[in-house]
């Protein structure tokens, strides 16, 4: 995330009211709001990203336990399932300074983002393994920013502690969002291809400093298509999978590009052990690897999760 009151060099002697209005006309809450969305939302896949921006590279990691179980029915062909996910977000950045004589020094700072999320989902079975997924989810999240000052960058620690690093915020969410998934498969091997699209209004309250304030909305969509099929192996009474995957995943609208990319692929395989192998559809323990990639970001994720 670029901070633009950081692109040139700041004498310790800056105006306090200066420097609030370059914070303030910087707009940084369109950051912050897409840190406490990446923690809450489950499009984006649980990993570690490294950010090649035009600014200062950025490391972002992801994660998440999701669960969720069916309610009840609704109708014939539709169920209703509550849901429950925690997440994190680690964001970090690290911003040079060169100071008036000529010497240097840097900022390395990070963000962090706790969120717990509860939600409900329809699963509407249209027929030919066609299921429509409406859902809404609210979410409670805390942001916090921690930062170090090195070499001449310490003069700037009295006037940015607690205006651009070293601050708290509390944070609401509210996501409405509509999946469409398709499903097949036989003892042969099963396949499973869903699209997903969600938007949040973001708030915040209870900021270490009412610049900090931020209430936005954040648009993100996914694409993912998998396929799986036995290994002729066995383990704990269950047939052992293995299980192939691809997908893509991004933001749309006018600040998707605010962490520093847009949009991301992802490749990736695995193998699965059913939790129950006498249920016809059983849960499925899942190890996984996988290779992402994108316009300014790549990252890696190695994932032991429960698929639904």
């Amino acid at each position: 995330m670029a901070l633009a009151v950081l692109a040139g060099p700041l004498a310790a002697q800056t105006p306090p009211d200066w420097l609030r209005a370059q914070v303030e006309s910087a707009r940084l809450g369109t950051g912050y709001a897409q840190m406490v969305n990446l923690s809450a939302t489950p499009d984006l896949s649980a990993a570690s990203y490294r950010i090649d921006a035009d600014g200062p590279d950025a490391k972002l990691d992801l994660l998440r336990l999701p669960y969720e179980s069916r309610w009840l029915a609704l109708a014939p062909e539709t169920d209703l399932y509550w849901k429950l996910a925690a997440g994190y977000l680690r964001f970090r950045e690290t911003f040079s300074y060169a100071s008036q004589a000529g010497a240097g020094g840097s900022i390395a700072s990070r963000w962090s983002a706790y969120s717990v999320t509860g939600g409900l989902v329809a699963k509407v079975r249209l027929g030919s393994g066609v299921t429509l997924e409406p859902a809404l989810d609210v979410a409670i999240a805390r942001l916090d920013n921690r930062a170090t000052y090195s070499g001449d960058a310490a003069v700037l620690q009295p006037l940015l502690g607690g205006l651009v690093f070293n601050w708290d915020t509390n944070a609401w969410l509210a996501t409405p969002s509509l999946g469409l998934a398709w499903r097949t498969g036989d003892a042969d091997g099963r396949a499973n291809v869903r699209g997903h699209v969600a938007r949040s209004w973001i708030g915040s309250f209870g900021e270490t400093d009412p610049v900090q304030h931020f209430n936005e909305a954040a648009n993100i969509y996914s694409a993912r298509a998998e396929y799986a099929a036995p290994t002729g192996l066995h383990a704990f009474g269950g047939s052992l999978d293995w299980v192939a995957f691809g997908g893509y995943s991004g933001f749309f609208g006018p600040n998707r590009d605010v962490l520093g990319f847009s949009s991301v692929g992802e490749l990736g395989a695995g193998l699965e052990l059913p939790v129950a192998p006498d249920r016809a559809s059983p849960d499925r323990w899942r190890l996984s690897a996988a290779y992402l990639a994108g316009p300014g970001v790549r990252g890696w994720t190695i994932d032991v999760s429960l698929q639904y």
